[in-house]
């Protein structure tokens, strides 16, 4: 067991690990999970404005926003406005995109099975 403090994954200054899948800064604290595992964890944090490229999850993601405001994208509707204490369900395979308003977005993001990044989103 390990605790995870959610102001202390919030000044962790560690960019995430594929920053050419995103419009801008985009930081990551991984919370759970590595390379082989089935499931990861992370607190996600995205400057203002910043937008993750298109994406699909294997087995679905879970993201909840811990401080900020943002928009979850999914291909061929209008973006969802998403605030503190939302909490969206991804299922497995849909096309998505997560980005921050002009705030900023954190988020802890829970995500199952392989991710495929697709195109940057617009």
């Amino acid at each position: 067991m390990r605790l995870f403090r959610v102001a202390d994954l919030l000044r962790d200054p560690t960019p995430v690990p594929e920053p050419e899948r995103f419009t801008g800064a985009a930081f990551s604290s991984a919370v759970q999970g590595g390379p082989a595992s089935k499931a990861t964890t992370a607190l996600i944090r995205l400057d203002p404005g910043v937008r993750g490229h298109w994406h699909t999850h294997a087995d679905g993601q879970v993201i909840h926003v811990v401080e900020g405001a943002g928009y979850v994208g999914r291909r061929g509707e209008d973006p969802l406005p998403v605030t503190v204490g939302d909490v969206v369900w991804i299922e497995p395979g849909e096309e998505h995109w997560h980005g921050a308003g002009e705030g900023g977005l954190a988020q802890l993001a829970f995500s199952f099975g392989a991710i495929t990044w697709l195109e940057p989103s617009t």
